[in-house]
């Protein structure tokens, strides 16, 4: 297997309970592997976020889920608001065998892209994340930054986000 996949070898589509039903998936962590597993269908179902799907070669070897939210931030940015409009990435797995291999990174960036183009008709300032301690130097290779509060030292995972005005003055 190669070291490494390149974005242009990866499918990235909206997932459908069918697709679900049949899946087997182990990212190696069971809290994650149990979401696409068990709980995804009823939060397709119930509205609650649109899950994902990366496949490789006819194989589905990754999977996040995106939600609307809305976070406070330390930092004042131009227009000072208690809470900015955002988009959360509520999960975010890559299969054992595919992980190393520079997968998560194009999954994020996809991310980045496909949000931008909804910001053009709605208003999206930040993009959100939970994630667990294990997966915050990933997410700072990423360009996300910390969200420093009281709330986030009583979670198991720490709050992180993008400020796309920022990202996008960058680029």
């Amino acid at each position: 297997m190669k070291n490494t996949i390149d974005a242009e070898e990866l499918e990235i589509f909206i997932a459908k309970e069918e697709d679900l039903k049949k899946l087997t998936f182990d990212c190696g962590d069971n809290d994650l592997n149990e979401f696409i597993l068990k709980d995804a269908i009823v939060n397709i179902n119930a509205n609650l976020n649109t899950i994902f799907l990366c496949k490789y070669k006819e194989k589905i070897i990754a999977y996040f889920a995106l939600s609307a939210d809305s976070i406070k931030i330390d930092e004042t940015l131009e227009v000072k608001y208690p809470y900015y409009p955002a988009i959360k990435i509520g999960r975010l797995a890559v299969d054992k065998k595919y992980q190393k291999k520079n997968v998560g990174r194009i999954l994020i960036e996809w991310i980045i892209i496909y949000i931008n183009k909804i910001r053009q008709e709605i208003g999206i300032r930040l993009i959100s994340i939970d994630a667990y301690p294990n997966a915050i130097n990933f997410y700072k290779k990423n360009l996300f930054n910390c969200i420093e509060s009281k709330y986030s030292k009583k979670k198991n995972t720490i709050p992180l986000y993008i400020d796309l005005n920022s990202l996008n003055e960058k680029t």
